[in-house]
């Protein structure tokens, strides 16, 4: 039986007791919490979900796709690493594109200093990006989901992005990043907040936790504006964690309509991601068990157990 230290268990249940005191929220302090935001600005919406023939009005007879990318690596450490990369666009329909790369940072010259994890998202954007750009020439899109907020294209692959960005308006296809994770502190900037959390550092996720009703979208006009971009927090489920999603600046009339859609799109007791989104994640990944196949299938032998291969695997226990 693994023994812990005492010390150990009294610093995690510290821990825990610090953030049970942060995460209790009355309904009276959600009720204040929603003021402050109403009286910042805040626009609170209730969506509404779309019946079967106020979709097929709104896609004009054009389709739904969705783009995410996968990125997995051969066990060990920088630089004696592979790391193997996949993009997956498709349709509702079943039209579909994949594109795919390899990058090790042995294979870097001497003077190039860029972070692998840096060259990790760029080459993962990339590729999504290309599949967007493959499904649009296949497909005639109404709307393209991706997986994650639009901004960290881009950042992370900006001549792939400004080619997709123009290519969506030049179509009319809403562009619409899908973001799971809020990882922003824009509220605590809003003069009603910088009072109430004087001392504290906090994240707009966890801050709306349990605060927005369920089908309920936030659009805060002097925070959720940046780059060309709008973004708009959302509870699409009963989930009470909040996504968001971000959209083109020219595509901003779209908003609530594209808020109604991916509401209706997604599972009323799942976890606020539209189910077509989840669909594409699912087919994209690369499991450690593939990744594991495909070096022992293509690498020599001698070569994989010279480069990839960690001496901890070689212990008796």
């Amino acid at each position: 039986m693994i023994e812990i230290s005492s010390d150990l268990i009294e610093k995690l249940t510290k821990i825990n007791d610090i953030l049970k005191e942060r995460s209790t929220i009355s309904s009276l302090e959600v009720d204040k919490i929603r003021h402050s935001l109403s009286i910042s600005g805040a626009v609170f919406r209730q969506m509404e979900p779309l019946g079967s023939e106020m979709i097929a009005r709104w896609l004009d007879n054009k389709q739904i796709g969705a783009v995410d990318g996968s990125v997995n690596q051969t066990k060990g450490s920088p630089p004696h690493v592979l790391y193997l990369f996949q993009a997956l666009a498709k349709t509702l329909q079943g039209v579909e594109t994949k594109k795919t790369d390899v990058y090790s940072p042995l294979l870097d010259s001497p003077e190039d200093e860029t972070e692998p994890l840096k060259w990790r998202a760029h080459i993962l954007s990339k590729l999504e990006l290309k599949a967007a750009l493959d499904l649009m020439d296949q497909a005639e899109l109404a709307i393209l989901m991706m997986d994650g907020a639009l901004y960290h294209y881009r950042i992370d692959a900006p001549e792939e992005w400004e080619v997709l960005r123009n290519r969506a308006l030049e179509r009319g296809t809403l562009l619409v990043g899908v973001s799971e994770e809020i990882t922003t502190r824009n509220i605590g900037s809003l003069s009603p907040f910088t009072t109430m959390f004087k001392h504290q550092t906090v994240y707009d996720r966890d801050l709306l936790f349990g605060v927005l009703h369920k089908r309920e979208s936030l659009y805060i006009e002097s925070i959720q504006q940046k780059a060309g971009l709008r973004s708009v927090w959302m509870r699409a489920s009963s989930s009470p964690a909040i996504t968001g999603f971000d959209m083109l600046e020219e595509q901003a009339e779209e908003m609530n309509d594209v808020a109604d859609f991916l509401a209706t799109m997604t599972p009323e007791d799942g976890r606020g991601i539209p189910l077509f989104l989840d669909i594409v994640d699912r087919e994209v990944r690369l499991s450690d068990k593939l990744v594991e196949a495909m070096v022992d299938q293509y690498l020599e032998t001698e070569l994989k157990e010279r480069y990839f291969s960690q001496k901890r695997e070689e212990r008796p226990y």
